[in-house]
């Protein structure tokens, strides 16, 4: 029995290092692969918050970024083949909106007789109160799924703000996420159906527009 367990750890270890190298590997995909702009512009500049991870086909993982006032900024998306030919990617922000809701609340009172007595029973009085609470609601900026899955986005920053960039990979046969993860319940995961995803981030302040200047 000894023996069958060395042999099935030893299996077992030999599966997972592959992944573990691979992920490594990952880190830095995006620096790589992912298309920067042209160094001849001389404009964008790489931002710190650029991202690389190893992903799964059917897998969806979110990424927080910041981006700040009066710049531009351009994220360039790339993946491993074998994970398919495109991907899907949402932008997101996270806003805090005012909604009312009705409050319930429950005590146990005393329960008196016709004379005013207690009885020494109690009863489930609940109360209503409609308040105005703060909730946060994820509104969706963009969706390349309305733009051709394209790769690559750029965008002028009014207000600084706190964006989730939203990655699907589809799965085999189809784009849904949970179609991904049925079938990968239960198994181990192939290396086939494993590969790296990387998002660069690029930023510069935002060009001036118009005619401006002291004049005469």
């Amino acid at each position: 029995m000894k023996s069958i367990t060395k042999i099935y750890a030893i299996t077992l270890s030999l599966l997972v290092f592959p992944l573990i190298t691979k992920a490594q590997y990952c880190n830095y995909f995006h620096a790589g692969f992912c298309t920067p702009t042209d160094e001849k512009e001389g404009t964008y500049k790489p931002n710190g918050q650029s991202k690389s991870a190893l992903f799964s086909k059917g897998q969806t993982s979110e990424l927080s970024v910041v981006v700040y006032k009066g710049q531009d900024y351009r994220f360039a998306l790339c993946m491993d083949e074998n994970l398919g030919s495109q991907m899907h990617f949402k932008l997101y922000e996270n806003k805090k909106i005012k909604v009312e809701k009705v409050i319930e609340s429950k005590v146990m009172e005393d329960v008196y007789d016709e004379n005013g007595e207690p009885t020494g029973e109690k009863k489930e009085v609940v109360t209503k109160e409609t308040k105005v609470v703060e909730e946060t609601k994820k509104e969706l900026l963009y969706d390349n799924a309305n733009d051709n899955f394209a790769s690559e986005l750029e965008f002028t920053v009014e207000t600084t703000r706190r964006l989730i960039i939203e990655i699907e990979i589809p799965s085999e046969g189809g784009s849904g996420t949970a179609k991904g993860v049925a079938q990968g319940k239960g198994k181990l995961m192939k290396s086939s159906e494993m590969g790296c995803v990387g998002i660069l981030i690029e930023h510069m302040a935002t060009p001036k527009k118009g005619f401006y200047g002291t004049g005469f």
